[in-house]
């Protein structure tokens, strides 16, 4: 089991910057398919759900970061909660069922 003191190899780099350049924050709901805890195992977890739910909604943004002290696997830019809902539905289908909304800030393109 991970010890509280366990750190990460190395940084976590924010790929979502580089995802939609001309966008700006707004809050809104994504879907949280995945929250872990700090391991490499975590992160490979995070990453494979990640894949998977890219490979079946290519239009969604999938966004797998590292905020302390888990690893999460969070899908879409969402303006209401209705939205998002719909998108739940079928993530929880494919058997992610922790999947939840969340709320928080969203990149909304320009």
């Amino acid at each position: 089991s991970a010890t509280e003191t366990e750190v990460p190899e190395r940084p976590v780099v924010d790929t979502s910057k580089k995802m939609m350049r001309n966008s700006y924050k707004v809050t809104g709901y994504r879907i949280q398919a995945y929250s872990g805890g700090n391991s490499r195992a975590d992160r490979e977890k995070a990453n494979k759900i990640g894949d998977a739910i890219k490979m079946k909604f290519p239009d969604q943004p999938v966004y797998v970061h590292f905020y302390s002290p888990r690893w999460i696997c969070r899908v879409g830019n969402f303006r209401s909660y209705s939205e998002a809902a719909k998108l739940l539905r079928s993530i929880k289908a494919m058997g992610y069922t922790q999947a939840c909304i969340v709320k928080g800030k969203i990149n909304v393109a320009y």
